[in-house]
């Protein structure tokens, strides 16, 4: 059958035609700027502790408001002037203080410590000694953006993390953050878990913990399944689409994730914190958690355990899995010195593969539920077993007030197996001499295995002067791991082999170093650049093969500028309701070199020197590949948008334009041989229009939402088409695995420790190949979430108990969530109605 050729011209029109997309652009109000104001924490002068109800005033400007949980605070909409900030909390001294607003776009932030007026049984002049941690505003602009940068992001806080998070994979609990589709193997999300952005895998998104790159080295894939309960150490995340102001690390195409976790002994209390949760497919999740608070005024402790289960919505796709946390901090007047610890051994079992139509259908033994849920992985033996503990040692150094020096070191290993059973396979794939002619099939049991080290160095020093900010950094980073494939077991064994029989064995190095200078220049009080330049060069090496003695080495070199401007269109004042906005564009470039398996991959039959010696040279036991090689792949990436900020509502709206030249496309065509080899498509363009906000038109209510519009499409791009056997030409084809649109909308309710929450997630069709083929297209779907919770505050032997309820798939709607196609196309299955409940206690 033909593909059609009207799906893209045509895709949006249904979309903003169907009487849902009213209801969605109603809460559209969209924006992701902040405010400028005052921002700030009050703490304990002596224990470092939050403290929450101090009251925080101008008087010149009738403006006053209350420290939370948390001890934050903050007052928007001031205009230039100086003011006299009065603090006043029972049990503390009042602390009066001038703040000068000479920028009416920043957001000023500042950190105050309120003296007690009982001091126990120590002496004020004991709380005089004891030194103060200070918390200066240091926006570390390689990794983290601000109101003031010309990039697109949202940021996620910390209490919205913890209002969303009930124990499942990162990639679901951004979800909801505009131009993200994300897809569970197991369908129930938890275990295997990927999120795309702006039509970007993940494998072309910058992911980084605390500054630390997440990426694995070879694949720059990210792992989740290795981070499983994460979220409960976050402090807040970044989420960057597009290039943005990653310096360092993995090239960042659709987007960059940054995590940050808690700093122990800043605004936490002592306490331990336990919670339990249940819910469908006998999914369950127990977690302990305990923070020491501030300890003799320099030190703090934090640290965390969960055991997380689940059947998995399909058949076979259970998940066992482990993960703690342990931060510990030391402050001082100039130093801020961190390490942390965290990972978790996991066991999953495999399911990535995914189902055909008739499986959707109901059409294999006529039961649709039963079908649906099926896994092809059915020995009960294959099961991923991995487990990466990752160490992570953070210094800052306030050198001056105007200087920083941060630095950074790493360190994780990771190690681990899975097991496949394959039927009806040619034993010349795996023993590659002795086999009998006659014997053209085979059963056996294979193991992969890898073992691999990352190790890494981020230097940065940050400097505040007259005409903005600037930062010099670098990182560097190496890698090494070793890959090998056992034959644990087969129906037929080659005389002379010998059962563990190893079929590939072999070692990849890669060293990573680049540079950069950060700037961002206050052109005038409302107008600031941002100049950037880093350079990077990635050396990659295949060494030490055991079967074949393979050896190649590549360097990928290269230079990128970004450059932004961010203008404040109207300086923003809440006397008078004027509303504060921006406008900002930017221009970035980025580079991603291919990974190993892109140059050659030891792992597949077909491209050995057994099968393709064109591709080589030298002689058995000493070869060197000179085969294709493949270009790095190269974008420009062109952002324009607009923020804009009411007292109630947020507004804003973004586009962009993204040229990618030389995209690295596996199986792309065929050699001279019939041999299939990845190549570069010469030009992709991903282009749409993102919108996002937020609207409180009472305290108890607060309405937010996102809409993208995408139009992801070749421009000059042939692929080996496997139904036709032929090269056929993609031009203006619509990029598979991408939805047409992506939408979310959720309402809150909140009032008196008690909350409510609606969701709706709407997302377009999306083609499971580059044909454009309407026939095998993911459907479009549109799912609701219902979460309901209470905090109950001061109960007896306890802080606080909380309990919470969470509904996916409100109305049972059937959907699947992705799906691709390489010879026949298959499925993911999005799962039906789940229910989990938690309890929580703070003691």
């Amino acid at each position: 059958m033909q593909p059609s050729r009207t799906a893209r011209q045509t895709g949006f029109l249904p979309f903003i035609l169907h009487p849902s997309s009213f209801i969605l652009f109603f809460f559209l109000l969209a924006a992701s700027a902040s405010a400028a104001g005052l921002t700030g924490t009050v703490k304990d002068y002596s224990s470092g502790r939050a403290v929450e109800g101090a009251t925080v005033s101008i008087s010149a400007l009738d403006l006053s408001t209350s420290t939370d949980a948390r001890g934050r605070f903050e007052l928007a909409g001031l205009p230039e002037g100086r003011y006299v900030v009065n603090l006043a909390k029972s049990g503390y001294h009042g602390y009066t203080y001038e703040q000068v607003v000479t920028d009416n776009r920043k957001r000023y932030r500042v950190t105050i410590e309120l003296k007690p007026t009982e001091e126990g049984e120590h002496t004020a002049a004991y709380h005089e000694a004891q030194p103060r941690y200070r918390m200066p505003e240091v926006v570390v602009t390689t990794t983290r953006a601000s109101s003031e940068y010309p990039v697109t992001f949202n940021n996620v806080s910390r209490s919205e993390i913890v209002e969303n998070h009930y124990g499942q994979d990162t990639p679901l609990l951004l979800s909801e953050l505009p131009n993200v589709s994300v897809y569970s193997e197991g369908g129930g999300g938890m275990g295997y878990s990927y999120l795309r952005m702006r039509g970007f895998g993940q494998d072309r998104i910058a992911v980084q913990i605390n500054g630390v790159p997440l990426n694995d080295a070879e694949t720059h894939e990210v792992f989740w399944v290795d981070l499983p309960d994460f979220a409960e150490d976050l402090a807040d995340m970044q989420v960057q689409r597009g290039v943005g102001s990653s310096l360092y690390g993995p090239a960042a195409f659709g987007g960059t994730i940054n995590l940050v976790t808690r700093t122990p002994g800043v605004g936490d209390q002592p306490g331990i914190r336990a919670e339990g949760m249940y819910g469908t497919w006998n999914t369950r999740r127990a977690m302990v958690q305990f923070q020491s608070g501030r300890v003799a005024g320099r030190y703090g402790v934090t640290g965390r355990i969960t055991r997380m289960e689940t059947d998995g919505y399909r058949y076979g796709s259970w998940a066992r899995l482990w993960s703690y946390y342990l931060a510990g901090a030391r402050f001082t007047d100039a130093h801020t010195t961190k390490l942390i610890f965290y990972g978790g051994p996991e066991k999953v079992h495999l399911a990535y593969e995914g189902i055909s139509k008739d499986h959707l259908e109901g059409k294999i033994t006529g039961d649709k539920e039963h079908d649906r849920r099926y896994n092809e992985f059915t020995y009960p033996g294959e099961i991923d077993n991995f487990f990466q503990p990752h160490y992570e040692l953070h210094d800052e150094w306030r050198i001056r007030d105007n200087v920083q020096l941060d630095n950074t070191l790493y360190l994780f290993r990771g190690d681990g197996f899975y097991d496949q059973w394959r039927s009806g396979t040619d034993p010349n794939e795996y023993y590659y001499s002795g086999v009998d002619t006659s014997i053209t099939e085979m059963d056996l049991l294979r193991r992969r295995d890898v073992a691999e080290t990352d190790g890494g160095w981020i230097p940065r020093l940050s400097l505040d002067h007259r005409y903005g900010n600037t930062v010099i950094g670098g990182e560097m980073r190496i890698h090494d791991a070793r890959h090998y494939g056992t034959v644990l077991w087969s129906t037929y064994v080659p005389q002379g082999s010998s059962p563990d029989y190893t079929y590939y064995d072999y070692g990849i190095a890669k060293r990573s170093f680049s540079g950069y200078v950060h700037n961002l220049f206050d052109l005038t009080s409302r107008l600031r650049a941002l100049l950037d330049v880093q350079a990077v060069t990635h050396t990659l090496e295949m060494q030490d093969d055991k079967q074949w003695g393979v050896r190649w080495e590549k360097s990928y070199s290269s230079l990128n500028p970004r450059v932004g401007l961010n203008y404040l269109l109207i300086e923003g004042d809440t006397r008078v309701g004027r509303p504060a906005g921006t406008v900002y564009a930017n221009l970035s470039f980025a580079q991603r070199e291919p990974r190993p398996r892109d140059v050659y991959d030891p792992q597949d039959y077909w491209s050995l020197p057994l099968n393709v010696a064109h591709r080589f040279a030298g002689t058995e036991g000493d070869y060197e590949y000179t085969g294709p090689s493949l270009s790095p792949e190269r974008l420009m990436n062109v952002e324009l948008g607009t923020h804009w900020q009411w007292t109630r509502a947020r507004a804003g709206v973004n586009v962009y334009h993204m040229a990618l030249t030389d995209a690295i496309v596996p199986y792309g065509e065929l050699d001279n041989l019939g041999v299939p080899k990845s190549i570069n498509a010469k030009k992709t363009v991903h282009e749409g229009i993102e919108l996002i906000g937020a609207w409180s038109p009472v305290d108890l209510i607060t309405v937010s939402g996102n809409l993208a519009l995408t139009d992801h499409r070749f421009v000059d791009h042939s692929e080996y088409d496997w139904a036709l056997e032929e090269m056929v030409k993609r031009d203006d084809n619509r990029v598979g695995f991408d939805p047409i649109y992506v939408a979310n909308a959720r309402m809150e309710f909140s009032r008196w420790g008690g909350k409510a929450a609606l969701g709706i997630r709407s997302v377009g069709k999306q083609y499971v190949d580059n044909t454009e083929n309407d026939d095998t297209a993911v459907p479009a779907y549109t799912i609701f979430s219902f979460d309901l919770g209470y905090r109950f505050e001061k109960v007896p032997s306890a802080r606080a108990l909380e309990l919470n309820l969470r509904v996916n798939n409100l109305f049972d709607l059937e959907h699947e969530t992705f799906g691709w196609n390489y010879g026949e196309p298959l499925y993911f299955v999005g799962a039906p109605r789940a229910v989990y409940v938690t309890t929580a206690i703070e003691l």
